[in-house]
């Protein structure tokens, strides 16, 4: 399953390139990869149109392909967070949480998170159906969280970050262009979000679902290792969302493990 970044169906900047798709299936086809799901759940527009607008339909020339909405995909809980961080319950695709999952998606800056890359890509965009997705924005601790927990179940097989042209701003929809000319690819789902938000000039301590998703799993800087460029190479800063100074807000004065273990 393919997941591209489909945020809205009108822009081409906040989603993700065809192109970038196109190269991503080229790579599994040469592993042997016969058959491809290429699946979005939009918050504003259908999939169809997505498909359309972006040029998607044309890959079927090429690869077999079913295109799915993710929207309407039968639907599995997975444990999120409201505004109190108290708990609460998501709805997500059944389907992707069962399949082999890569998320290909655009370098963005975020109204809420900082920034927006392969990871969230796949948690916001697998939850089923519009409602879902306005239920995980419940403030900058909550959803840093409730992120960082979905991350215990789900996180992308291979992730294909596209930063030849991002967004930088007011992401992830009314931002404006940033020429990074940088793809990042890894199999590890955190660490190439850890490295692409350095990338774009921003620190791990920034970015809570990511801070939170590290530690997690017990990983730090000194735990990844970058193959090709260095970051310091190819670094370009991106700027930042008007509302950056809420979004840093996420830390909790208690401990925050133990509001992800309740």
């Amino acid at each position: 399953m393919v997941k591209p970044n489909f945020v809205v169906t009108t822009n081409q900047l906040a989603a993700t390139h065809v192109d970038a798709t196109r190269a991503s299936l080229e790579h599994l086809s040469g592993l042997g990869v016969k058959e491809f799901v290429i699946a979005v759940g939009p918050a504003k527009g259908t999939p169809d149109s997505g498909f359309d607008n972006y040029g998607y339909r044309a890959l079927a020339k090429d690869y077999e392909i079913e295109f799915l909405d993710l929207n309407t995909d039968e639907r599995i809980p997975v444990p999120a967070f409201d505004d109190r961080l108290d708990r609460q319950t998501l709805y997500m695709s059944k389907r992707l949480s069962e399949s082999y999952v890569v998320s290909v998606c655009p370098m963005k800056t975020h109204n809420n998170v900082v920034v927006t890359l392969g990871l969230k890509n796949v948690l916001v965009g697998t939850l089923s159906g519009r409602e879902q997705k306005k239920k995980i924005h419940k403030g900058s601790k909550a959803i840093n969280l409730t992120l960082a927990k979905m991350a215990q179940h789900v996180v992308p097989n291979l992730t294909v970050i596209d930063g030849t042209v991002g967004m930088q701003g007011n992401g992830p929809i009314d931002g404006y262009e940033k020429h990074s000319n940088v793809v990042i690819a890894s199999h590890h789902g955190i660490a190439a979000d850890v490295v692409a938000l350095q990338v774009m000039g921003y620190r791990l301590d920034q970015v809570g679902y990511l801070r939170y998703a590290m530690e997690l799993r017990n990983l730090t800087m000194a735990n990844l290792r970058v193959v090709g460029k260095t970051i310091e190479e190819v670094q370009s800063r991106y700027d930042d969302h008007r509302d950056i100074d809420e979004q840093l807000t996420w830390p909790l004065t208690e401990d925050w493990r133990a509001v992800i273990d309740k």
